[in-house]
């Protein structure tokens, strides 16, 4: 058995020849025509399992490969992996795999397997030393297909594989880095037998939210900062790809929370990062976000506010005038969006981040900040280091008491109220990432009274946000549409007292 460290990119076919005349890629490599016939159960056991069994065809020889996923964050994905010379139609799994369990249970499947899809493509390789790791490069260029319902279907395959002989993962991130000085190599999560599965399925794309987060309570801050990291720049790299398709809005939108996220984490584990560090990836990941800005407000007003106007003012020329500028603006912010998260520059950034993330533990300021801790060891006061648990509780309980402060401001004009909302944003983001520190029923209670109120405060912004569109006509009177606005507006601050009542009770989940 072998742990596969693979980090997979994809690029456009058509830039193919920029990317061989990479000087990492000048010297004699290997060229190989690889045919696999991937298997499963009539019910893809396999599959629901994060296992993959394929027979690969090189020239006359066939082998025999069993993977098993384990990870798959930020486009870095490790599988264990059995591979053997094989024949056709013949699954010695007892010779194959060293784990009895799983041999076991791979045997008692054999009988079921049956081919599922197929991929025919061509690799180029490479082997380089760099920075101290052994990695092999490999350029693939070919096909998936499968057949569904009589019919055969096909998807391109056009990636880069980086997968980690000898070294340290981050030097993955750091190769990509080079390669990508003219050609948009893009992290990518989905393995070809996952791209595959899909298309056996015919699973179409679609936008996901952030899932759980599970992390150790006893782990270090840094360490659990990486992980929080990692796991956003997954639920990013899965829709940040239909912002370029641009066939759903709600792409933008969880592209904006998982960047969000990643700002918010970078803010609340601040304590225990280089500043540096904190500067940099703050100001660029509030650059991307804003990036999406235009796109997504004026996805809000066509889909929610504009509905509203049309039945309130039915037929009306004012409103019609209207909706064909917001329609307008709103394609012009969509294009801005695709070219930019389109770009190579993009791609860069994403890869880059992730370098720098993991690459954080070999920093200056935080092998100093290990060595002073190491070194009061030995002193009448030691520093005694916290672990995630206790880093947590300590700056939510600050985040917590600033936030009821901010709740009990009176009279709360709208600039006012749109700060809440912000704060309050910021406190759910920051309570996201540590939900399974704290008891289920008391976490779950303090996240509904908040989203309560965030309900009535993002409708506030909405409104502010939509003012703000439309004065982008520069019409010289206020018209009727800015005149329902200014009058929804006074009332959601009519409402704001009773709202925010509910939040002055608001108990801690960490109190008993």
């Amino acid at each position: 058995m072998a742990i596969e460290t693979e980090l997979k990119l994809s690029f456009q076919a058509k830039e193919l020849p920029l990317l061989l005349e990479h000087p990492l890629l000048q010297t004699t490599g290997k060229k190989q025509k690889l045919y696999n016939i991937y298997y499963d159960t009539n019910e893809l056991t396999l599959m629901h399992q994060g296992i993959a069994v394929r027979e690969r065809k090189i020239l006359r020889k066939l082998l025999l490969t069993l993977k098993i996923n384990h990870t798959n964050t930020g486009g870095l994905s490790q599988r264990s992996e059995w591979e053997a010379p094989t024949v056709q139609g013949q699954f010695d799994f007892q010779t194959l795999v060293d784990d009895p369990v799983i041999a076991q249970k791979m045997t008692l499947l054999s009988p079921q397997l049956i081919p599922i899809f197929t991929t025919d493509f061509t690799r180029r390789s490479w082997e380089v030393l760099f920075r101290g790791a052994k990695i092999e490069i490999a350029v693939d260029q070919g096909t998936i297909v499968t057949r569904r319902d009589g019919q055969l279907y096909e998807q391109e395959i056009s990636e880069v594989e980086l997968e980690l002989k000898e070294g340290s993962p981050v030097t993955l991130f750091s190769l990509a880095r080079v390669l990508s000085r003219r050609v948009r190599l893009h992290p990518s999560a989905d393995s070809k037998a996952a791209r595959g599965y899909k298309l056996f399925q015919d699973i179409q794309p679609s936008p996901l939210k952030p899932p759980s987060l599970e992390i150790n309570p006893k782990s270090t801050p840094l360490e659990t900062f990486e992980r929080v990291c990692l796991e956003c720049l997954s639920h990013l790299q899965i829709n940040d790809v239909g912002i370029v398709r641009d066939d759903d809005d709600e792409y933008i939108h969880q592209a904006r929370v998982a960047m969000r996220r990643i700002r918010s984490a970078i803010k609340l584990f601040s304590p225990v990062l280089p500043m540096s560090f904190v500067n940099q990836w703050n100001g660029v990941w509030r650059d991307l976000a804003n990036e999406l800005g235009d796109a997504r407000n004026w996805d809000v007003f066509c889909s929610e506010l504009l509905p509203h106007l049309k039945e309130a003012f039915p037929n009306n020329q004012e409103i019609e005038s209207l909706e064909k500028f917001a329609s307008q603006q709103r394609a012009k912010a969509h294009n801005q969006a695709v070219a930019s998260f389109s770009s190579r520059a993009y791609s860069v950034k994403l890869i880059s981040f992730a370098e720098a993330v993991m690459s954080l533990d070999s920093h200056p300021e935080v092998k100093n900040r290990q060595k002073m801790i190491l070194e009061s060891q030995s002193t009448a006061e030691p520093i005694v280091e916290e672990d995630t648990q206790q880093f947590a509780t300590r700056l939510l309980r600050r985040k917590h008491r600033r936030f009821m402060k901010e709740v009990l401001v009176p009279n709360r004009n709208l600039e006012q109220s749109h700060q809440l909302r912000l704060d309050l944003k910021k406190l759910r983001y920051s309570f996201d990432f540590f939900m399974e520190l704290y008891p289920r029923k008391r976490i779950s209670r303090y996240m509904k009274t908040l989203a309560r109120a965030q309900e009535l405060l993002g409708q506030m912004n909405d409104l502010a946000t939509a003012e703000s569109l439309l004065a982008q006509r520069n019409l010289a009177y206020v018209d009727i549409a800015q005149a329902w606005i200014i009058g929804r507006q006074s009332g959601y601050l009519s409402m704001m007292p009773k709202v925010l009542s509910g939040l002055t009770d608001l108990k801690a989940p960490w109190k008993a």
